[in-house]
C-alpha cells in the first residue's frame, strides 16, 4: 500500500512538473506581452496608444488575453495530457479525447464559470488552482472508470465507424467523472454557503491573511507561501492573486510592505528572487547546459520573468532547491524592511509595474538611490543563497549521469548490432539526459578546444616484412568529467546535434597537418587513412574542402586515404561514382571499412573503385576458430587481386592471426599485434 501511494505520488509529481513545462511557451509569451503593454516609459505608452490609432496595443493585448487570460484552461489541458503520456494509456483517439473532455469540464465546474454571469478572470491565473485539481484528478477518475467498464459488453453500431463506435464507450467514464465533480462542488456550496469550490478557496486565502494586519508577519507568510505553491507546481502569483490586490497592491504612507515593495526588492528576476540563481548559475554552474540555459534566461529574468530558470534548471520538486527557493524572499524581504524600518531606505511611495527591470524599479519605487543599493544587497543575498545548491546540486546530477554512461554506450552499441535507429537525446531519463549534456558540451568542444579537448590518435599498419606503411587518424574525445567517450557515441551525437560535418572536417585538417612529419619520418609511401561517414561524404562542401586541403599541404597521389565508414549505407549511383572519382582526381585514395559486414556488400566493388577493402573485425578475431572465416577472408583476397584493391586486416592481436592472414595472402595489418592508437609524437619515435 505504502509502495502504491509512493508511485502515485510520484505519478502526480511528473505530471505537475511536465504539464507546466509544457505551459512554458504560453507563460514567457504572455509575460513578454505584460512587459511590452505595461513597460514604464511615458514616451512608449504614447507610442503604443497613437501608432496606428492603438493597432499595436491592441495586439498585444489579443495575445496577452489569448495566453495568460485563459491559462487555467491551457493548464488543465497540459496537466491531462501530461498524465496520459504518464500512464501511456488510452492510445485511442476517442478515449484521450474523453480524459480531457472530462478535465475540462470539471475545471468548468470547480471554478464557478457558469454559477453566475461568466466570469472570465477565473479562466486566468485566478483559477489555476482549480485547474491543478481538475487536471490531476480527472485525468485519475477517467482512468479508474475506464477500466472499470472496459470488461462491460461494447455497443456496436453497424455502418459507424470505429471512432463513433470507441466514443459511445467513452460516455459512462465520463458521466462519472462530471457527476463526481458536480457532486463534490455540490455538497462544498451546500456546506460553506459559496458559490464554487473556486469561491471557496479564494474566501479561505482572504480569511487567513484578513485576519492579519499588513507588516512584517503577513509579508513572510504571504512569501512563503508562493514560494512553496511554485515549487509544487502551483503558479502562486496567480493563485493568490486576489489576496495581493486585497491587501497589499494600494500603497498606504506608513506601512512598509505592499505589493510595489514585494515586486521591487523580494521578486527580482521572477518568484523567489531567480535573478541570484540565474548568477549564480553562471559563476558556478559547470555543466555547458546550466550555462547555456543562464545565458538564455538572463534577458527574460532581467524583466522578472522567471519561468525558464525554475522550470528549466529546475526547481519545481526537486528537494535540493527548496530551501534556498523559499528561503531567499524571505532574507530579501527581511532585509529590505529592516533597512526601511531604520530609516536608510525611503519608503515605497510610487507603484511601479512587476515587469520593471531591478535597479531602475528601484529609483522609480523609492525615488532615491538608496533604493538601487539595496536591490543590488538583495541580489548579493540571493546570489549567497543559491550559489552552495547550485554546486551541490550540479555535482549530484553528474554522479548520475556517469552512471548512466554505460547504458548510453549500452543502447548505442545494440543499435549498431542490430541497425536501427535511434535518437539518444530523446531517450527518457539520466540516459536522455546525459546524452544532452554530452552533445552540448561536443558543440562547445568544437568552438573552444581547451573545454573537454578532441584529441588525435594514430593506429600505425604494418606490411608481412615488419614495414609502418601508414596509419589510420582516430577520434578521442577526452570529456574532463566522464574522460575518454567511446568514438561510435561522439560521432553519433554530432551527427543528431548537426555538427558532424564541422567534427569530421576538423579531425582530417589537423591529420592531414600532421601526416608531412610522418612521411618525413616513415618515406613518402606513408599513407594516412582519415574516416569520413557517409553523411560527410555527400556533403555539398566536402569535395570542395578536400581539394582545398591538397592544394594548401601540395599533397600527392596517395598520401592520404579516404576511409569511409558504416554509419549510414552509402548509395551506388552514378552520382556516387562521380563524386568518388572527382575526389580521387585531388590525389586522394578510398577505403572500405569492416568490409563483408553492416551495409557494406559486393556491390561496393562492382560500383565504385576503392584501392583498399579492411575485412571487418569479426572476420579476424574468428579466422583461426572458424574455417568458413578463412573462406570468407580466402574469396576476398582473391577478389582483391582481380578487381586490383589491397586488403588490410584490423584488429591482430596475436602471431597466430598475422601468420594464417599471410598464409591466405593478407600482408597489411593493424592492431593490438603491433601498437595501439598513440599520439602523434609516439608514432614519429617507432621504428619501422
Amino acid at each position: 500500500m505504502k509502495a502504491h501511494r509512493s508511485k502515485l505520488f510520484r505519478l502526480i509529481a511528473n505530471t505537475i512538473r511536465s504539464g507546466l513545462a509544457m505551459l512554458v511557451p504560453v507563460l514567457f509569451i504572455g509575460s513578454i506581452t505584460v512587459l511590452l503593454n505595461g513597460f514604464p516609459v511615458q514616451a512608449y505608452q504614447d507610442y503604443l496608444d497613437t501608432f496606428l490609432g492603438g493597432a499595436l496595443r491592441s495586439i498585444i493585448l489579443v495575445i496577452q488575453y489569448a495566453t495568460v487570460g485563459v491559462l487555467a484552461v491551457y493548464l488543465t489541458v497540459a496537466l491531462n495530457l501530461s498524465f496520459r503520456n504518464q500512464t501511456e494509456e488510452g492510445q485511442q483517439l476517442a478515449f484521450r479525447f474523453g480524459s480531457l473532455l472530462s478535465c475540462l469540464t470539471g475545471f468548468f465546474i470547480l471554478v464557478g464559470f457558469f454559477s453566475g454571469e461568466p466570469d472570465l478572470s477565473l479562466l486566468s491565473g485566478q483559477g489555476v488552482f482549480s485547474a491543478l485539481l481538475a487536471g490531476i484528478f480527472g485525468s485519475i477518475l477517467f482512468r479508474k472508470f475506464e477500466t472499470l467498464f472496459k470488461t462491460k459488453k461494447k455497443i456496436i453500431v453497424e455502418g459507424a465507424d470505429s471512432v463513433f463506435n470507441t466514443s459511445i464507450r467513452v460516455i459512462l467514464p465520463f458521466l462519472c467523472v462530471v457527476l463526481v465533480f458536480a457532486l463534490a462542488n455540490y455538497l462544498i456550496t451546500v456546506i460553506f454557503q459559496v458559490q464554487s469550490f473556486q469561491h471557496l478557496f479564494s474566501k479561505l486565502m482572504n480569511f487567513i491573511f484578513m485576519r492579519l494586519s499588513r507588516g512584517y508577519g503577513s509579508g513572510v507568510l504571504f512569501l512563503s507561501l508562493i514560494s512553496g505553491m511554485w515549487w509544487c507546481g502551483i503558479h502562486g502569483n496567480n493563485v493568490l492573486n486576489q489576496v495581493a490586490d486585497n491587501m497589499f497592491v494600494e500603497i498606504i504612507p506608513g506601512e512598509i510592505v505592499s505589493k510595489s515593495f514585494i515586486d521591487t526588492f523580494v521578486n527580482m528576476g521572477g518568484t523567489g528572487c531567480v535573478i541570484g540563481l540565474l548568477i549564480a548559475m553562471m559563476i558556478f554552474g559547470k555543466r555547458s547546459s546550466t550555462k547555456k540555459l543562464s545565458h538564455f534566461a538572463i534577458f527574460p529574468g532581467i524583466f522578472n520573468i522567471g519561468e525558464l530558470p525554475v522550470f528549466g534548471f529546475p526547481v519545481i520538486y526537486n528537494p535540493m532547491m527548496l530551501i534556498p527557493f523559499v528561503l531567499t524572499p524571505i532574507l530579501c524581504f527581511s532585509n529590505a524592511y529592516l533597512l526601511t524600518s531604520v530609516g536608510f531606505l525611503p519608503q515605497v511611495t510610487s507603484s511601479v509595474v512587476w515587469t520593471t527591470p531591478p535597479l531602475l524599479s528601484g529609483y522609480l519605487a523609492t525615488g532615491s538611490a538608496k533604493g538601487i543599493l539595496v536591490q543590488l544587497m538583495n541580489i548579493g543575498i540571493a546570489v549567497a543563497c543559491y550559489a552552495p545548491f547550485v554546486v551541490r546540486y550540479e555535482k549530484k546530477a553528474l554522479d548520475n549521469l556517469s552512471l548512466a554512461m554505460d547504458d548510453l554506450v549500452g543502447i548505442l552499441k545494440k543499435c549498431e548490432e542490430t541497425t536501427e535507429d535511434v535518437v539518444l537525446t530523446e531517450c527518457e531519463g539520466n540516459v536522455g539526459r546525459l546524452a544532452k549534456l554530452l552533445s552540448s558540451d561536443l558543440a562547445v568542444s568544437l568552438k573552444d578546444p581547451s573545454e573537454n579537448p578532441l584529441l588525435i590518435k594514430y593506429q600505425p599498419q604494418f606490411d608481412n616484412k615488419g614495414q609502418c606503411i601508414g596509419a589510420e587518424s582516430l577520434l578521442r574525445w577526452n570529456h574532463r568529467r566522464f574522460g575518454i567517450v567511446y568514438p561510435p557515441l561522439v560521432v553519433h551525437l554530432s551527427k543528431e546535434s548537426g555538427t558532424l560535418y564541422e567534427l569530421e572536417t576538423n579531425i582530417i585538417e589537423s591529420s592531414i597537418r600532421d601526416s608531412a612529419a610522418f612521411r618525413e619520418r616513415f618515406g613518402e609511401k606513408f599513407k594516412l587513412s582519415v574516416n569520413v561517414t557517409v553523411t560527410t561524404l555527400y556533403d555539398k562542401r566536402f569535395a570542395d574542402f578536400l581539394q582545398e586541403l591538397a592544394e594548401r599541404y601540395q599533397l600527392k597521389q596517395g598520401n592520404v586515404c579516404v576511409e569511409i565508414t558504416e554509419e549510414t549505407e552509402l548509395v551506388t549511383t552514378e552520382e556516387t561514382g562521380e563524386l568518388i572519382a572527382r575526389i580521387r582526381s585531388f590525389g586522394y585514395t578510398f577505403a572500405l571499412d569492416d568490409f563483408s559486414m553492416g551495409h557494406t556488400s559486393l556491390q561496393y566493388l562492382q560500383h565504385n573503385q576503392f584501392d583498399l577493402v579492411k575485412l571487418d573485425g569479426n572476420l579476424v578475431k574468428s579466422l583461426l576458430s572458424n574455417d568458413r572465416t578463412r573462406e570468407i577472408i580466402n574469396s576476398i583476397v582473391y577478389l582483391s587481386k582481380s578487381l586490383d584493391f589491397k586488403v588490410l586486416a584490423e584488429f591482430v592481436e596475436t602471431e597466430e592471426q598475422r601468420a594464417a592472414l599471410e598464409q591466405i595472402g593478407c600482408l597489411l595489418y593493424q592492431g593490438y599485434l603491433f601498437s595501439p592508437a598513440v599520439d602523434r609524437d609516439t608514432l614519429l619515435s617507432m621504428q619501422g
